[in-house]
C-alpha cells in the first residue's frame, strides 16, 4: 500500500513554509497548496472530498503562500502532473474515518512521530504503515480501504498530493467512508 519514491526534498525549508501557515492549518485541519483558477478562498479550495463537478486536474494553481519555495520545488520534481495538493494535519490522539479514495496519493511527512500511522484495513485486521519525516515522498494506494491514526501527543502534518493524470481512478460510488467492513470469507 505504501512505497518510497526516489523523490527527495530538503525537509527544513518545507517545515519553514508550513510554519508560515501553521495557525490557519490548526484552525482548519487542512489547507490547499493548490486551488482552481479564480477560487474565492484559494487556501480552502481543495479541502475535503473532491466536489462532484471537479477533477483533480482542475487544481492547477499553486497558491501564493507556497510559490517560489520548497513546496513548489517538490511539486516540480514530480514525474506526473499534480492535481489537488493539501497540507493535512491530524490532531494528537485522533483518527480519520475508514474510507477509500478514487486515486493514489503521495505523502510527504512534514511533522510526525513514531505513533502516527496509515492503516490499510480489511474486515478483521489492519496493516500499519509509518511514513517518516525523512525528506522523501511516499506513494500510497489510497484506492484501498484505509484510515490514518495519530496516537501521539503532537499534530502530524503531511503534504498530500493527487495525480491529475491518473487514468485508473475508482468510480465515485466506490469511494468515500466505509461502514461495517464485512468479515473475510472463512473467518468466524
Amino acid at each position: 500500500m505504501i512505497q518510497a519514491t526516489e523523490i527527495l526534498q530538503d525537509l527544513d525549508p518545507v517545515r519553514s513554509a508550513v510554519a508560515g501557515v501553521d495557525a490557519l492549518l490548526k484552525e482548519h485541519g487542512q489547507l490547499s497548496v493548490t486551488s482552481r483558477p479564480g477560487a474565492a478562498e484559494p487556501l480552502l479550495d481543495a479541502l475535503g472530498w473532491l466536489p462532484e463537478d471537479a477533477r483533480e486536474a482542475d487544481y492547477s494553481v499553486v497558491n501564493e503562500e507556497f510559490r517560489g519555495g520548497a513546496i513548489e520545488e517538490l511539486l516540480r520534481k514530480l514525474p506526473f502532473r499534480h492535481g489537488r495538493v493539501r497540507l493535512m494535519r491530524l490532531a494528537p490522539k485522533s483518527c480519520l474515518s475508514i474510507h477509500k479514495d478514487s486515486t493514489r496519493r503521495y505523502h510527504y511527512a512534514v511533522r510526525t512521530s513514531p505513533d502516527c500511522y496509515l492503516v490499510e484495513m480489511n474486515a478483521t485486521s489492519g496493516i500499519f504503515h509509518h511514513i517518516p519525516a525523512d525528506g522523501r515522498l511516499y506513494e500510497m494506494d489510497a484506492r484501498r480501504t484505509h484510515t490514518a491514526i495519530n496516537a501521539g501527543r503532537e499534530g502530524r502534518v503531511h503534504i498530500v498530493i493527487c495525480n491529475a493524470d491518473e487514468t485508473d481512478a475508482l468510480q465515485a460510488d466506490a469511494v468515500g467512508r466505509v461502514r461495517g467492513l464485512a468479515p473475510a470469507e472463512g473467518s468466524a
